[in-house]
């Protein structure tokens, strides 16, 4: 009986300290030629009205440094029109050209090396700087301007989509004390398992500057070039 109570306990030091799960290591692989297309959605609601902003671009990766990192080029693909509305939206928080160049990290990070442009992606904040089991957290701390938020990560499991195998992370989204405008929300990220890009993002975001508050929903959708649908 005392040899089964303590299998028993074993058994749940095991179950408790995750050891039956293995860890994953999620990194961006860079290689020169990859290409992938992504559908940037924004929808907000201010005061009663609503509108949405939408981005669609390529990023395809030109060269490849020895520590992984790699020079990408960022083509919009957008109507003219389209892109003229948006350049002029666009102009308070830098300027929107249809074709810019970016240093890309395994770790998510993403470096405009054009000076004063909008940025678009950089979802830095699901990639987590250790392995990590399933259940695992981790944090990350970013600053824009006033704006600084918390984000605080889970790896929730891994599950296939679009017929490709990606790791589910779920994002919480806290402002901090001084930050302004305060922004809070939730979002779940899905990184593709095999490549380490970002497959979909879909969130809901609420900020708040005084008297003034909106509701917006983000939807981001990536593929590889020539993937099949």
């Amino acid at each position: 009986m005392a040899a089964r109570l303590v299998g028993m306990l074993w058994l749940a030091l095991w179950l408790l300290t995750g050891c039956g799960e293995p860890e994953h290591t999620i990194r961006r692989t860079l290689r020169a030629g990859d290409q992938w297309r992504y559908t940037l959605t924004l929808q907000g609601k201010l005061r009663g009205q609503t509108d949405a902003l939408e981005l669609r671009y390529i990023d395809r990766v030109l060269s490849v440094e020895s520590d992984g990192s790699a020079t990408a080029e960022r083509t919009l693909q957008m109507e003219p029109d389209a892109l003229q509305r948006l350049q002029a939206s666009a102009a308070p928080f830098g300027e929107l050209k249809p074709k810019t160049r970016w240093r890309l990290h395994p770790d998510g990070r993403e470096t405009p090396l054009d000076e004063g442009v909008f940025v678009i992606g950089a979802f830095a904040y699901a990639y987590p700087d250790r392995p990590v089991r399933i259940g695992a957290q981790w944090g990350r701390m970013e600053r824009v301007g006033s704006l600084e938020v918390k984000y605080l990560c889970q790896l929730e499991g891994v599950e296939t989509l679009d017929g490709a195998k990606c790791y589910r992370i779920r994002v919480q989204v806290e402002p901090m004390p001084d930050s302004l405008p305060q922004m809070e929300g939730e979002m779940i990220v899905h990184v593709d398992a095999q490549s380490g890009w970002t497959r979909q993002i879909r969130g809901t975001l609420n900020m708040r500057a005084g008297a003034v508050e909106g509701d917006f929903t983000l939807t981001l959708r990536g593929e590889p070039v020539g993937e099949k649908p």
